[in-house]
């Protein structure tokens, strides 16, 4: 209670016009953009650009200057910190590892928290997952390159298809606007060795315009019981070309290199269980705009080399075609029509050697949005998936939003989220079952979203996510051992508010908060979770504090097929943050991670780090 206590007086106290603003007028680089933050505009919610106050679904943008505010270069953290109803395992320093039992685990409205994926990834609007687990590998997403962030709370399968069950997180290059060359170097140096090396370069000439990076990051982490170093290194780059006035293309690449180690409890500590990771992808846009309306045409491909401490060796890829047009046929009407084509599999050997294994998913879909009478604006998609096993799965979506004033929208969302087995569910160890049929959830929810003048917008959302056929294990009928079923069941309720003010042209308050009421609860999703944050800006002065508080959740431990769940001790974390520019070229950045000191694990049997202090230099030219 004290943390919160503190960091509401720093909001009071940073954004008060007497103290700061009072005889000195903020300049362009101080001001924050309100227009932008109040109502951006997004596509992840519907596959054209549109305003989010116009979308039926429930959506957040974490901006440039949010990202920046997470003391952290895991894209994934910055997710953690500013989405209610989301959350996300964490183990050390920096990492997360892959595998059932190591961190990076996401869930959110109360799915997920476990190896199988329901919330989708996208890089750029393509997929990104492992090809045979099924699973995402958190370690792979630095904020490199990254210009902001989307994401979907609840089911948008009838968009993204299999692994959109709870919801969506599209992180979105960057393009350099202005004409001409911009480098970047960083470097940073923290606690227990942590080191942080940086270049960002990029250029827009003409019709071209490409934006590079590359990172090198390691610590050798805090645990002294076990070992826990890691190492990472990030490539990502973006060249775009404008064909014509009306054409043009996109190409993406991203490279993860990683090597790391799972200290293990702290009552069984590690000192040889690690992780060589290499990931790799990209994809190719056509981007075509004519009186008959926007056509996209993707192609996309992740793949995957993986080796364990344990023997575990795999190889896994996905290749795909995203292809949709955007119309509008009559007055007030959008008509996406679009087909989704994805291949993965890959090989793989443990204890014993598994064949090479593929799946083939293919789905047209449709998704229309119509303007009515009375500011209502009507919404209706529909997809058909077709899987090789198990054949086809009809996904409807039906969305209303009433704009009930300029400043005020009411909106409400009814779709269905499935996921489709892995191959490692169809078809690796003792628990594999051919006859697996995809997890199918249905959401009911309704949101409010209210703006008052340039000072505050406040954005509300209610939801009921019901299920009973999840994949899970189960007992064999013939009473020995166990076997993955459709069994499972989910039952959900849940509020999720998220607050952002700006009392004065530099600082701005967020507070995101999400209460969840889980029938069947799972193990690493809290029922109340609350983040706080405040950003001042001055002069080149950047100051900025986050809160996170988890209360009232579970955890597991690595025990199979049913692991053991412990009540968690809840938890307070504040990070605290000073950046300064100096001289047009230079900035210079200190972060306080736990700056309180908290003792609290972020998942069971992992106790996370103490006070941290990381420092960092850029140089922009």
């Amino acid at each position: 209670m004290k943390h919160v206590c503190f960091l509401s007086i720093l909001c009071i106290f940073l954004s008060s016009p007497a103290v700061f603003s009072a005889k000195v007028p903020a300049s362009a680089s101080d001001s924050i953009s309100v227009r932008y933050y109040f109502n951006p505009v997004v596509k992840t919610g519907t596959r054209t650009a549109g305003a989010q106050r116009d979308l039926a679904a429930s959506i957040s943008v974490i901006t440039p200057a949010r990202i920046q505010s997470v003391p952290s270069h895991a894209a994934l953290d910055a997710v953690n910190t500013y989405v209610p109803g989301l959350h996300l395992t964490q183990w050390n320093v920096m990492g997360y590892g892959a595998a059932g039992v190591a961190a990076g685990k996401l869930s959110m409205r109360g799915i997920g928290g476990t190896a199988d994926t329901h919330v989708m990834i996208l890089r750029n609007g393509r997929p990104d997952f492992m090809g045979l687990m099924g699973c995402t590998i958190a370690d792979e997403f630095s904020v490199d390159g990254v210009d902001h962030i989307e994401v979907v709370r609840g089911p948008a399968s009838f968009l993204y298809g299999s692994n959109a069950t709870a919801g969506v997180i599209n992180i979105i290059s960057g393009k350099k606007e202005a004409e001409g060359f911009s480098t970047r170097l960083n470097a940073g140096y923290g606690a227990y060795n942590t080191q942080d090396f940086g270049l960002r370069h990029s250029l827009r000439k003409g019709r071209w315009s490409y934006n590079l990076t590359a990172a090198r990051r390691s610590t050798d982490g805090f645990r002294k019981d076990a070992k826990n170093t890691y190492e990472g290194n990030f490539f990502t780059g973006n060249v775009s070309y404008a064909l014509n006035s009306k054409t043009s293309m996109d190409v993406n690449a991203s490279l993860a290199d990683l090597y790391l180690y799972d200290p293990g409890f702290a009552t069984t500590p590690k000192t040889d269980d690690w992780y060589d990771i290499l990931r790799w992808g990209g994809d190719v846009t056509l981007n075509h705009r004519s009186r008959y309306g926007e056509s996209y045409l993707k192609w996309h491909g992740n793949f995957g080399r993986h080796r364990f401490s344990d023997g575990w060796r795999s190889s896994d890829r996905m290749t795909g075609l995203i292809a949709y047009h955007n119309m509008r046929p009559i007055r007030g009407n959008t008509t996406t029509i679009g087909f989704d084509l994805k291949r993965y599999g890959g090989h793989a050997e443990g204890s014993v050697a598994y064949t090479e294994k593929t799946i083939l998913e293919y789905a047209p879909y449709i998704h229309i949005q119509q303007l009515l009478p009375a500011r209502l604006l009507l919404s209706a998609g529909y997809r058909l998936e077709h899987h090789d096993l198990f054949g086809t799965v009809s996904i409807p979506k039906l969305g209303l939003v009433a704009q009930v004033t300029q400043t005020r929208t009411v909106r409400m969302d009814f779709s269905k989220g499935f996921r489709s087995p892995s191959i490692r569910e169809l078809y690796f160890f003792p628990s594999r079952n051919e006859a697996l049929k995809p997890d199918e959830i249905w959401n009911l929810e309704a949101g409010f979203g209210q703006q008052i003048g340039r000072i505050l917008k406040i954005d509300a959302a209610v939801f009921r996510i019901t299920g009973d056929n999840l994949i899970a294990p189960a007992r064999r009928a013939s009473g020995s051992g166990f076997q993955l079923t459709n069994v499972g069941k989910i039952e959900n309720k849940g509020l999720e508010i998220e607050i952002t003010a700006f009392p004065s042209d530099r600082a701005e308050i967020g507070i995101v908060s999400a209460f969840i009421d889980m029938k069947y609860p799972i193990p690493n999703m809290p029922k109340r979770k609350t983040s706080g944050f405040v950003s001042w800006r001055f002069s080149g002065l950047t100051l900025t504090g986050t809160l996170v508080r988890v209360e009232d959740w579970t955890g597991r431990d690595s025990a199979a097929p049913f692991p053991n769940l412990y009540p968690m001790k809840d938890y307070t974390v504040v990070d605290l943050s000073v950046s300064w520019r100096f001289l047009k070229t230079l900035e210079a950045k200190l972060a306080l991670k736990n700056a309180f000191d908290a003792s609290y694990q972020a998942m069971y049997g992992y106790p996370m780090p103490g006070r941290m202090l990381m420092s960092e230099i850029g140089y922009t030219f």
